[in-house]
């Protein structure tokens, strides 16, 4: 595999080349495979431990920019088809769990605990879909039918406001028809108590 080299944005820009700034996973990934092909060196740019962007041979920066526009409606129908797979899976996993739940309350959770680029737990790769859902339900419940924020607003330790809250959010959720123990998720809350679901 040809040379990766770690380089400054002052370091002189090699001839034919080019700089792709960071950002675009497509661009940055062919970029990096068809520099790669050639045989050529790529020039990965570093700024203060950040890495910015690419330098790689202008004819692949603007191959690789033409593709991108040409496959960019491709690509977006197959993302947004993957996102509705995605939500209807969560939204199956919602009636499994919590059969008796509002259709209203479902369509929040599953906008917000759910919405793309959010960095809430619904689009964390790391844990399963069941717990995904358990946990976005259990922070829409804390934040839209208890008291929660209020009590963060008026100064209450979070760990407080979440002991506070607790015993609302264990009868919602059995309202809505969730019939598991949730003493796990309590005593874990325990232990990390700067964990924030939303």
């Amino acid at each position: 595999m040809p040379a990766e080299t770690t380089v400054s944005p002052t370091t002189p820009m090699p001839r034919a080349y080019g700089f792709l700034p960071k950002g675009d996973r497509y661009k940055t990934l062919h970029c990096r495979k068809l520099t790669h092909q050639a045989g050529k060196p790529l020039y990965i740019v570093v700024d203060k431990k950040t890495q910015i962007g690419l330098r790689v041979p202008l004819a692949i920066l603007h191959t690789v920019h033409a593709q991108a526009k040409q496959t960019l409606s491709t690509r977006r129908a197959a993302t947004s088809k993957r996102d509705a797979i995605d939500v209807a899976k969560a939204a199956a996993e919602i009636d499994v769990q919590f059969p008796k739940m509002p259709k209203a309350e479902k369509e929040v959770v599953l906008r917000h605990g759910f919405r793309k680029h959010s960095g809430r737990v619904g689009r964390t790769s790391s844990i399963p879909l069941s717990q995904k859902v358990l946990l976005a339900v259990i922070a829409h419940v804390r934040h839209i039918n208890t008291n929660y924020d209020a009590l963060l607003k008026d100064g209450e330790k979070r760990t407080d406001a979440r002991k506070t809250t607790r015993s609302k959010i264990e009868s919602v959720m059995r309202q809505w028809g969730y019939n598991k123990d949730l003493r796990w998720y309590f005593r874990s809350e325990k232990a990390s108590p700067s964990t924030d679901l939303t």
